[in-house]
C-alpha cells in the first residue's frame, strides 16, 4: 500500500491512502495546535484497535456478545534505550463464558500490528 503524505499549515500533515485520509499534529510544547493525534499515538492507537478488531471477530464466530466489551491499552518503558511494554486488558462483558478466555487470548494475540512488530520491520528512507 502507497501512503502519500503532504505537509499542510503549522505541524499538521495528511497521509492519504485509497480513498481514505489521516490528519496528524502536534501537540503545542512541539510547535503544533494539539487538533489532531501526533503520529506517535496513531501507531500506539493501532495496536488496540487491532486487539479489539480480533476480540470481536472471535465473539462473532461464536455468537457471544461484545456489549460492553472494552479493551485498554498502557505503555510504559521498561528500560533506557526506548524499550516498551504494552499491554492491553480486555474488559469482558457480563456472562462471557470462561471457557474461552484462554482463546479470546489467542485470537487477539493474531493482531496484524503485533506480528508486524515482531518481525522486526525494516525500513529504507531515500531523497529524490
Amino acid at each position: 500500500m502507497e501512503i502519500s503524505v503532504s505537509l499542510l499549515d503549522g505541524q499538521k500533515q495528511r497521509a492519504k491512502f485509497g480513498s481514505l485520509e489521516v490528519i496528524s499534529d502536534q501537540s503545542i510544547n512541539a510547535g503544533g495546535g494539539a487538533e489532531h493525534p501526533e503520529p506517535f499515538d496513531y501507531f500506539l492507537v493501532s495496536m488496540v484497535l487491532c486487539a479489539g478488531f480480533y476480540a470481536r471477530k472471535f465473539c462473532e464466530q461464536r455468537e457471544i456478545s461484545t456489549e460492553g466489551m472494552t479493551l485498554t491499552q498502557n505503555n510504559e518503558s521498561i528500560d533506557e534505550e526506548g524499550k516498551k511494554l504494552f499491554s492491553i486488558e480486555i474488559n469482558l462483558p457480563d456472562g462471557f463464558p470462561q471457557k474461552y478466555k484462554k482463546a479470546l487470548i489467542a485470537a487477539v494475540n493474531t493482531c496484524t500490528v503485533k506480528k508486524v512488530i515482531q518481525a522486526q520491520p525494516e525500513f529504507s528512507v531515500v531523497v529524490k
